[in-house]
Parts: C-alpha cells; sequence; structure tokens
C-alpha cells in the first residue's frame, strides 16, 4: 500500500524554497516557451524604467538647467521617451499575450489534475488529511502556479532595477540608499509575519467554512427540501450555520488584531517615516544647505532612492507570495508527487481468457487509522459460472469485501487469487475489464443515456449494445418516451432539455452498465442492485441477471433476503468476519442468525422458507 505521510504543520525555509521552485519547473513544462518571454519581458521592463527614472531624468533636468542647445536636448528627451515607450509596450503586449496564454495553461494544469484524480488509488479519498490536501491543491493550483511565476519573476526583475538605481546612486552619494535599505528590512520583517498570519487564518476559515457551506448547501438543494419542510431538521442545522459564523468571527478576532497591528507598524516606518520623510529632508540638506548636488542630481536621486523602496517593497511582497506559493505548493507537490501503486499497476501476468475460480484465503483488511479490522481472516473460494450471495447488516465488511475483490485496495493481509495467479499480478484495468459492477451508491452523469451506458463515449457500432443492455434492464417504456432515444442528455446540468429520472429509472441504468459487459464478463458484482425497484421490476432484474450472466460468476450483496434463495452458496457476514455459510436451506435448517433475519424479513416479502 502507498504510504501517505502525515503534513507538516510548519515548514522550514528551505522546503519552502524548494516547493515554489516545484512550482517554476512544473510551468516551465507546461510551456518554456511563454516563461521564457514572460520573464525576459519583464525583466528588461524593470532596468528600462529605472534608467528612464534615474539616468535619463537627470541628463534632460541638467541640459536645461545648463542652457544646452534645444536640438541636443529633443534627441535626448526622444531617445528616453522611445525607451520608456519600449518598456511600456512590451509590458502591455506581455499583459495581452499573459490573458491570453493563461487561458490555454490553466486548462493544461487542470487536464493534468484530472489526469492525475482519476488515477490516484481510493484510499486516498479515505485518507481525510491526504484528501483535504487534494481539495485545496486542485481548488489553489492555478493561482498558486500564477504566484509562482510572478514572484520568481518580479524578485529577479526587482533585483536588476535595485542594482541599476544602486550603481546610478553610488556615483552620486550611497547614503541616500540607506533609508530605502532599512524600510525593506521592516517591511521584510512584518509582512512574513503578516503572511504567516493571514496562511494561518485562511486554514482556520477553510475548515470553518466547511461547517457553514454544507448547512446552506443544503437548504439549497431540492433533494432535501421535503424532509426539511416536514420536519424541524433546520434548527440544528441552523444552530451549526451559527456556531460556525461565530467560530470564524473568533478566528477573525484572533488573527486580525494581530495583522492589523503589523500592518498600522509597517505602513508608518517604512512608508510615512523612511520614505515620505527622511528622504526628501536628506536631499534637500545636501542640494540647499551644503550645495554639494545639482538640481537634477536632486530629482533623480529622489526617484533613484524611491525606485530601491518601490522595488525592496515589491521584493517583500514578491517574497511574501514566495513564501505563500511554498506553503500550499507543499500540498499540491504532494499530490502531484504521489505515487499512484494500485491504479497504474502494470501487472506480470496476463488475466486469463477463460473462466476461472476465485480464491479469498485469510483475506484482512484495515483501513488507515481505525482501532480494529474490517475484514479478519476471511477466507472463501468461489468457482466458475457459481452464484454466491452476500449478506449481514450494515458495517458487517461486505462492501469493503467487493472493494478487495476488485482491486480498488491492496489487502492488509492474506490474498486474492484469480486461476493460478495472485491478483496484484495482474495489469489493474485488464482484471477489472473482465468484472461487472452495480453499487447501491451509483451516480448519473451529465452526459447521454448511451454514455451512462456504456460509461464511455458511444460509437455507432455501440448503439446495438445499449438498446440490448437497456432493454435487458427493463428500461424499453421510459426510453420510448425520450425523444432523443439513447442520446438524450439525462440531468439539466447543462441542457435545459435534459431528462430527469426516478429513483428506480436511474437505477435500471446502472444496472445497464452490467448487461453492457456480458460479452465479455468472468465476475459479475451486485451490491442492492434492486433496492429501489419495486417488486415485479426486482423478479425482472434478477430473472434478466441469471439469463445474460449465466457463463459469469455472481456475487450478489444484499439486505432484501429474497435475493438469495436462489444462491449456490451464502455467506453470512458479521463484524467483517464469515460466521454462517451454506445453501438456503442449509442455513435455515441451522437455525442461526441467517435464519432469523430471513423469517423476519419473510413477513414482509410472503416468502415460505424452504
Amino acid at each position: 500500500m502507498a504510504k501517505i505521510t502525515k503534513k507538516k504543520d510548519k515548514l522550514p525555509l528551505t522546503e519552502i524554497i524548494r516547493n515554489t521552485f516545484f512550482m517554476i519547473r512544473y510551468a516551465v513544462r507546461l510551456d518554456k516557451f511563454f516563461m521564457i518571454c514572460y520573464f525576459s519581458v519583464v525583466c528588461i521592463g524593470f532596468v528600462i524604467n529605472t534608467l528612464f527614472d534615474t539616468v535619463i531624468l537627470k541628463g534632460i533636468i541638467d541640459r536645461l538647467y545648463n542652457n544646452t542647445p534645444i536640438n541636443d536636448l529633443i534627441i535626448y528627451i526622444i531617445i528616453g521617451t522611445l525607451l520608456a515607450t519600449l518598456a511600456e509596450i512590451l509590458t502591455e503586449c506581455l499583459e495581452h499575450v499573459n490573458h491570453i496564454r493563461l487561458i490555454d495553461f490553466t486548462g493544461r494544469v487542470q487536464q493534468e489534475l484530472l489526469a492525475k484524480t482519476a488515477k490516484i488509488d481510493l484510499i486516498c479519498y479515505d485518507h481525510k488529511e491526504y484528501f483535504d490536501d487534494f481539495v485545496i491543491a486542485t481548488s489553489q493550483c492555478e493561482i498558486m502556479l500564477q504566484q509562482a511565476i510572478g514572484c520568481v519573476t518580479y524578485l529577479i526583475g526587482n533585483a536588476l532595477a535595485i542594482i541599476t538605481a544602486s550603481a546610478f546612486i553610488s556615483t552620486i552619494n550611497p547614503v541616500v540608499a540607506i533609508f530605502p535599505v532599512l524600510g525593506f528590512i521592516v517591511n521584510i520583517i512584518t509582512r512574513f509575519s503578516i503572511t504567516k498570519l493571514e496562511y494561518e487564518f485562511e486554514l482556520a476559515q477553510k475548515k470553518i467554512r466547511r461547517k457553514s457551506d454544507y448547512s446552506r448547501r443544503v437548504f439549497y438543494q431540492p433533494e432535501y427540501a421535503k424532509e426539511i419542510k416536514l420536519t424541524n431538521i433546520f434548527i440544528p442545522l441552523h444552530k451549526q450555520f451559527e456556531d460556525a459564523i461565530k467560530e470564524e468571527q473568533a478566528a477573525a478576532r484572533k488573527y486580525g488584531i494581530k495583522i492589523a497591528i503589523l500592518s498600522l507598524v509597517n505602513w508608518i516606518v517604512v512608508f510615512t517615516f523612511l520614505s515620505y520623510f527622511c528622504i526628501p529632508m536628506y536631499l534637500g540638506y545636501l542640494a540647499l544647505v551644503k550645495l554639494s548636488i545639482s538640481l537634477g542630481d536632486v530629482a533623480s536621486l529622489n526617484n533613484a532612492a524611491n525606485t530601491i523602496g518601490n522595488r525592496l517593497d515589491g521584493t517583500n511582497y514578491a517574497l511574501v507570495y514566495f513564501q505563500r506559493v511554498g506553503l500550499y505548493a507543499d500540498r499540491f507537490r504532494k499530490f502531484i508527487d504521489y505515487k499512484v501503486n494500485i491504479e497504474e499497476a502494470k501487472g506480470t501476468a496476463t488475466v486469463p481468457a477463460t473462466l476461472q475460480p476465485l480464491e479469498i484465503n485469510h483475506l484482512t483488511y484495515r483501513y488507515d487509522g481505525a482501532d480494529h479490522d474490517s475484514l479478519h481472516d476471511v477466507s472463501l473460494s468461489i468457482k466458475p459460472g457459481e452464484k454466491i450471495a452476500i449478506v449481514g447488516e450494515n458495517g458487517a465488511g461486505k462492501t469493503t469485501f467487493v472493494k478487495l475483490l476488485m482491486h480498488l485496495y491492496n489487502p492488509t493481509t492474506g490474498e486474492i487469487r484469480y486461476g493460478n495467479y495472485n491478483i496484484n499480478e495482474f495489469n489493474t484495468l485488464e482484471y477489472r475489464d473482465k468484472i461487472g459492477a452495480v453499487f447501491q451508491d451509483y451516480q448519473i452523469y451529465a452526459a447521454t443515456l448511451a454514455e451512462n451506458v456504456l460509461m464511455r463515449e458511444c460509437r455507432k457500432e455501440d448503439e446495438a449494445i445499449v438498446l440490448k443492455a437497456l432493454e435487458s434492464a427493463d428500461f424499453s417504456n421510459k426510453l420510448k418516451k425520450l425523444d432523443h432515444g439513447i442520446h438524450t442528455e439525462l440531468t439539466r446540468e447543462f441542457n435545459e432539455d435534459g431528462s430527469l429520472l426516478s429513483g428506480g429509472e436511474a437505477q435500471k441504468v446502472a444496472i445497464a452498465r452490467l448487461f453492457a459487459k456480458t460479452t465479455h464478463l468472468s465476475l459479475a458484482i451486485l451490491d442492492e442492485p434492486s433496492s429501489a425497484l419495486d417488486p415485479i421490476a426486482e423478479y425482472t432484474l434478477n430473472t434478466n441477471i441469471m439469463e445474460l450472466c449465466k457463463h459469469s460468476s455472481i456475487i450478489f450483496i444484499s439486505h432484501r433476503l429474497s435475493t438469495t434463495r436462489d444462491a449456490d452458496r451464502i455467506y453470512m457476514f458479521e463484524h467483517g468476519q464469515i460466521i454462517e455459510q451454506g445453501t438456503h436451506a442449509e442455513l435455515m435448517a441451522l437455525d442461526g442468525q441467517y435464519a432469523k433475519m430471513f423469517e423476519k424479513q419473510a413477513k414482509n416479502y410472503k416468502l415460505k422458507s424452504m
């Protein structure tokens, strides 16, 4: 089993740096040309703007002060203006191209994430911390990638601008640079603290808002409306929502006051005192009292100091985003780096083409973090073509057993053998292709009826298969009422004319998925396949399953024991173990748990025990 490591609450700086550059490498792999262009244009623009604000401005003012010939002045102004215009054109073009390329870029990111999501092992969904990281990674990845690109590019661009301005200042009066540097130091200390608090506050908000979002969502969705109107469930839900709001307010007070104080200190010291007061005062002293610099020097030095201050401030913000990206990217990196164990298993053996016996030997499974086994030392065998029933109360381990059979999980101990091979030796997809399953918690997708049956794109040659499967699932009467037949859109998610199915109709579509695979099935698994059907539809379904899957092994999982009477063998599960096994007649004669459960239900089904 692939190990899912517990995330650390705090990350060292080295880890933050590694995470951020992981995002940069990921972005470069997706679009190297755009990354090079973006980096080059931003850096060139920063340097040109700095030169215009310092060297070129000084040259213009000095030429005016020294009565330089007008032609020389005009040429100098034109050169400076052209440089500034070039920088502006490059920046504007970049912004326009950036907007267009980002659509493609983010689309490719989501495509990769969807592909990764489709492949991750089912165990990841059962692991709360990994699932939280998974949700945050997929929801924040586009923003974090953009911020990673931006912060690294702006760090380098700001550094080049600062070097350019500092080189200019050092030729006139290096002391001027002290003020923006002091501002940078104060800014970076306060900004990092603010970012850390904002990150903690945002994480706290996300956890709290899950509760309030759930309460709000329940009141909006139609499937809950009837019960809400007929019961008082809205009272605890409303209280839950109020509690979540209070928790969020408490978190806002806890973090908001600290953030406000640090922001105030940052603004007063960095901007009000060091930038807006100290620099103009010092330059005025040099020009008016000491007479050591010219008017052009005052203007250009003031701009150079402001450039350094602004670029240092921009560096602070870039470092803040760098820190923020590094923290979030830790989750994204774990998601991307997760080594898929089951879903991408290639296997070393070929799945037998002919029907083989299925042997379950001392199978045990415990969910991560659980106190006890969900399945414990389960052994049984299923002969080719045998019809098996798995019965038991909720929580008995039936569904976990089926998930292991389908190789959605790896067992904690024990093994499952198909023919002469452990199923771990097969290519996972090839092994599952031999299995058809209908689960109680099936889903209907916003796609055509045919696509919902095939669970893939429907080709022209597939239409006969779909029609036959729907007929076998007793869906023919409903199909006649659909305007576009098997090409009718289901749900109204994207199509106002889409068809909404009743619970029984939807279950028949799910069952049709099994019938669409009967030509090559080795094993059919039906987990409460008729829970939404009336007795007549249930009887029709069972008859069709037995007929169409007669060459396959069948496993029925059911609470409704009327479906178990004709099984070749019945296994009674309790607390993850098999407590009884045999035919229906044998188990009734045993007068154990199965017999008691059957007799209790027989009154409802009006069946006679055999």
